[in-house]
């Protein structure tokens, strides 16, 4: 039982630092603007896409390589 009142106390206590750091207009963190995460989105979109695109280049290339080498025709 004492365990658990330790770890209750010792979650509070984490808890209520948590929010000391967090809160929204007293806090020490500084959260982004709603433009910031607009163009962090977009940017994570778009590398997605050129590196999906890239890796199925590759994809498409080492087949034909592999496929030659193995027939021996295109």
């Amino acid at each position: 039982m004492e365990k658990l009142r330790l770890f209750w106390k010792d979650m509070s206590r984490y808890l209520t630092e948590v929010w000391i750091e967090v809160r929204p207009h007293k806090g020490r963190v500084v959260w982004p603007t709603y433009d910031g995460i607009k163009l962090s989105t977009k940017v994570v979109i778009i590398s997605s896409l050129g590196l999906g695109l890239f890796i199925g280049a590759l994809d498409i290339a080492f087949g034909f390589i592999l496929n030659f080498i193995v027939s021996g025709k295109v």
